[in-house]
């Protein structure tokens, strides 16, 4: 399944894996900034979700799947074990053993609350804060100016994903936790 590209792409291809098609360009522009913030402005009108990285295609995650995490449970019931295996190490003012010649951390005495917190609150946007788009062109743009060789083996990528949360599903990304878990995650930071 090919999807429409906005004017003023690189030469590039579609690559599909399963049911997930992304456009790929054959080499990373000269002027990436130049493509890449008019692709970020658009990727609403355009629904194409710009990517910066390498064609690593694996099998897709259903986007249900991601939809019927409920994240909060799910991370309130991984504290609850967390504070379960750790309380013994918490409780004791002991100090580890620790090689010589490393230093010994402090008592870490474990986090200041009993139950899971939840989620932190979304903080109110204002006019002064920068568009996800821009902060993005402007991240992109520093990483160019400060470490040219940053992008070296990068490639650009359109995604069509109504969240950009929801790409490394989409792209089959391989992780040390599950899919759905992780862009669920990334959903709730969007």
């Amino acid at each position: 399944m090919d999807f429409t590209l906005p004017e003023g792409l690189p030469p590039g291809r579609f690559v599909s894996s399963g049911s997930t098609c992304v456009w790929v360009a054959d080499e990373l522009p000269c002027d990436v900034d130049g493509v890449w913030r008019p692709l970020l402005s658009r990727q609403e009108d355009t629904g194409l979700v710009p990517l910066l990285g390498g064609t690593f295609l694996g099998r897709p995650t259903d986007l249900a799947e991601i939809s019927a995490v409920r994240l909060e449970d799910v991370l309130a019931s991984d504290f609850a074990e967390y504070r379960r295996q750790r309380l013994p190490w918490w409780t004791d003012p002991t100090p580890e053993p620790v090689p010589e010649g490393i230093a010994p951390w402090p008592h870490d005495p474990g986090p200041p609350f009993e139950t899971w917190p939840g989620l932190a609150p979304a903080t109110p946007v204002t006019g002064a804060d920068p568009t996800p788009a821009d902060a993005a062109a402007r991240t992109i743009g520093h990483l160019i100016a400060t470490n040219p060789h940053a992008l070296a083996g990068c490639s650009l990528v359109l995604v069509p994903a109504q969240h950009s949360a929801d790409i490394p599903a989409l792209l089959g990304w391989d992780a040390d936790a599950p899919l759905p878990l992780v862009c669920a995650l990334l959903r709730s930071w969007e």
